[in-house]
């Protein structure tokens, strides 16, 4: 009877403190999972982030602008193509000569005490030919300025994508670390209910393996972490081994509304692979216009200054070159710039249907990220979050058994994953809309 009354008293001194023990890691887990807490702690680091001068977009763009050494190169190839403009269009160098006559023997002993001359010339090129040298060198330099902002376009595309999958890991590895504390506390909770009989051994176990697929999932998260900072470095010409910070700072959710006609107009005058060619077909037009100049003669005008023995005499003279072998080199250069000029046309052509087709479908997949980051923080985060509120009081009430707690805390898990890679996906999508349009939209970076 001692025996059983002393059984009924550990059993019932058991619950007791289970009861105790789970009251405070109930307080313990109330806060993490309350409505709204996501929201708060993105608004919290943002502000950190600002207050900090940590990692932002902002200033990686800037950083890229200036040292990446691609975006350096076409800008020096930019600066020597606009330095060809003024060369194209200017005269030839006027030539001299010096002519000694009955020149003495050994050369250029007392050359010059006999008759002399010297001559002046210079070539002058048919009117209009030099504009058009120089058009067509300034239209040269315009496909390098071109693709120059190309370059600078497709550069800063790769640093936003790369500072939104660095912006994806390290929320991911946050929520990676709240989710091992989360089991932990789980697995405290299974080990009180394991000793007071009231729960199984299995649970324990559930815990501690899902703990292990945690903490394996932050290792391969932070590999990745790496290649992406190494990535990074190399866009900002920065050391291999220069750290990054954690990118606290949120991207703020800004749901913009966009025509697709109209960002389809703007990408035929913005887009700098159409300027480029644009830029290319008006060269060749040039040219054409050129070649068929060169059926008219250049001239060269000469001026000559004698000292004769019975004093100075001055001799002016005029020549010029007769395009005599029209047909064999003149008509097949306009043929050339002719076909030259349809060929450009033609890509020109081709390449607005391009642009036209990456303007839809950068805008499509744009317009379907927005809808998921509102879907997510509407409606999919909050029922998550309530499921799992409801799953946890009914397990400490033994109304559903611990694989359905850790099932339904999976699920909020990977939901707010899903949902910062749908932030991820949505700013990522921004930049890629205004890659094909070829400009900023809306926002100031």
């Amino acid at each position: 009877m001692r025996l059983r009354n002393f059984r009924m008293e550990e059993n019932f001194t058991l619950r007791i403190r289970f009861l105790l023990n789970l009251l405070l890691i109930t307080a313990t887990l109330g806060t993490p999972f309350s409505p709204g807490r996501v929201a708060a702690q993105t608004e919290s680091a943002a502000s950190t982030a600002v207050n900090n001068n940590s990692l932002s977009l902002g200033h990686l763009l800037n950083e890229a602008r200036e040292r990446n050494p691609e975006i350096r190169a076409a800008e020096r190839k930019w600066t020597a193509m606009r330095a060809r403009i003024k060369p194209a269009g200017t005269l030839e160098d006027p030539q001299v000569a010096l002519q000694a006559m009955y020149a003495p023997y050994p050369p250029f002993k007392n050359a010059l005490s006999n008759e002399r001359a010297i001559t002046v010339s210079q070539m002058f090129e048919f009117p209009g030919k030099l504009g058009l040298m120089s058009s067509m060198a300034a239209k040269e330099a315009d496909m390098s300025q071109a693709d120059y902002e190309r370059v600078i376009l497709r550069v800063l595309t790769e640093v936003k994508r790369t500072y939104y999958t660095l912006f994806h890991i390290d929320y991911d590895l946050v929520v990676n670390q709240e989710n091992r504390e989360l089991m932990q506390q789980f697995t405290e909770i299974a080990n009180v209910k394991y000793a007071t009989g009231m729960g199984m051994q299995p649970d324990v176990l559930k815990a501690q393996t899902e703990s292990s697929m945690l903490l394996n999932d932050s290792l391969m998260l932070a590999q990745e972490r790496i290649s992406m900072v190494a990535m990074l470095n190399a866009l900002l010409d920065r050391p291999r081994e220069t750290l990054v910070p954690t990118i606290t700072e949120h991207p703020a959710f800004e749901p913009f509304v966009f025509n697709l006609d109209s960002l389809v107009q703007e990408a035929y005058s913005t887009r700098p692979e159409l300027n480029n060619m644009k830029a290319m077909a008006e060269m060749y037009r040039l040219s054409g216009s050129l070649a068929r100049r060169e059926y008219f003669p250049n001239f060269m005008l000469s001026y000559t200054h004698r000292k004769m023995p019975d004093g100075l005499n001055w001799d002016a003279m005029v020549s010029f070159n007769l395009p005599l072998y029209f047909w064999r080199k003149e008509n097949l250069r306009v043929q050339e710039a002719d076909a030259n000029y349809q060929m450009a046309q033609a890509s020109l052509e081709s390449m607005r249907n391009m642009v036209r087709a990456e303007v839809e479908s950068a805008f499509r997949k744009f317009e379907q990220a927005g809808r998921s980051v509102e879907l997510f923080q509407n409606a999919i985060i909050p029922q998550a979050q309530q499921s799992l509120l409801a799953n946890r009081a009914a397990y400490e009430n033994n109304r559903v058994d611990f694989l359905m707690l850790l099932d339904s805390q999976r699920v909020l898990r990977d939901t707010r994953l899903a949902w910062h890679q749908a932030l991820a996906d949505y700013g990522t999508r921004f930049a890629e809309l205004e890659y094909a349009v070829g400009k900023r939209l809306g926002r100031v970076e």
